[in-house]
């Protein structure tokens, strides 16, 4: 994926202030590893769809990135999340 096809909303940047071991990198690499893909959930917002795709960082942790398709990706928001949380909460 290109670089300059990718855009990252105010939103995303505020997100790494909170959270220090996100950036611009880390997301694009890791959207290229498909490897890693979990999985992905379709959201409506304000009139445009969102997608949240689930990448795999390790046996324990997932990465979640939020993004929005048109002429680019739009990545709107970013975290890191347990495994174990996630089950927990979708039983």
């Amino acid at each position: 994926m290109q670089l300059n096809k990718i855009k990252f909303d105010p939103h995303f940047y505020d997100s790494m202030r909170k959270r220090p071991y996100l950036s611009e990198q880390l997301i694009v690499s890791l959207l290229n590893k498909f490897d890693n893909y979990l999985g992905s959930q379709t959201h409506q917002v304000r009139g445009s769809t969102r997608y949240r795709i689930g990448i795999s960082l390790s046996r324990k942790h997932t990465l979640v990135v939020v993004t929005e398709i048109g002429e680019n990706l739009n990545i709107k928001t970013s975290w890191k999340t347990s495994r174990k949380w996630q089950k927990a909460i979708q039983k």
